[in-house]
């Protein structure tokens, strides 16, 4: 489904917009991260490689293809198009990512330990446990695959010594999603320096699970 031009100019405004946000949330520094946008079936919009948050402007915003080829711009598209691409594919119902390193999930991501259940409201937001991967080489094939892999039909996964990647079915879905992330990755590690997490009880976990899926649809 081709998208208007009013719809890429929109694309791009908040793909500037949302990295600000990431970089004044110290979500990410300088160049450090990505985000990226669907257009539609065969046309993504991705962060350009190597220029800072605040100086980025519209036009450095990279229009590629599924093969990740540039259809329009002159910059280069983030190193991790690969990534982005690839879940894209997998999750039809992804059309906003937003790739970072906060320091309470990239904490979670260097110990290997996943982000489990431990406040009532994850489950609905989340959809389950945040995995963590299997380390691959940022840019890689292998990581584009294991983000894949762990991240499933959930709202983000943890990226194996590197940070996480946050998804929604817009820009602000995805960015809502890194910042509820970032909230429980602090609480949880918290709680573990005192060795005494206490998870949601099972049952209840059986009862909030389904509410993801309607939850994650909805235009907040």
């Amino acid at each position: 489904m081709e998208q208007s031009l009013a719809n890429e100019e929109t694309l791009r405004k908040e793909i500037i917009e949302y990295g600000l946000k990431s970089y004044e949330s110290g979500f990410v520094t300088e160049t450090e991260g990505n985000l990226s946008a669907r257009l539609s079936e065969d046309r993504f919009l991705v962060t350009p490689s190597h220029v800072p948050y605040e100086k980025r402007q519209v036009d450095d915003v990279v229009l590629i293809d599924p093969e990740g080829e540039v259809i329009k711009g002159s910059r280069r598209p983030t190193s991790e198009t690969r990534m982005h691409l690839a879940v894209y594919k997998a999750r039809p119902d992804v059309s906003g990512i937003v790739h970072a390193h906060p320091v309470y999930c990239t904490m979670l991501a260097v110990m290997g330990e996943p982000l489990r259940p431990i406040l009532d409201e994850m489950l609905p937001y989340l959809g389950g446990v945040i995995e963590v991967t299997q380390f691959a080489p940022s840019g890689s094939a292998e990581i584009a695959a294991e983000c894949v892999k762990s991240l499933g039909n959930r709202a983000a996964v943890l990226l194996a010594n590197h940070g996480n990647l946050c998804v929604g079915k817009n820009m602000s879905r995805a960015f809502q999603t890194a910042k509820y992330v970032e909230k429980y990755a602090r609480i949880y590690l918290q709680a573990l320096s005192f060795n005494r997490v206490r998870e949601v009880p099972e049952e209840r976990q059986k009862q909030e699970t389904p509410f993801y899926e309607y939850l994650k649809m909805m235009d907040w």
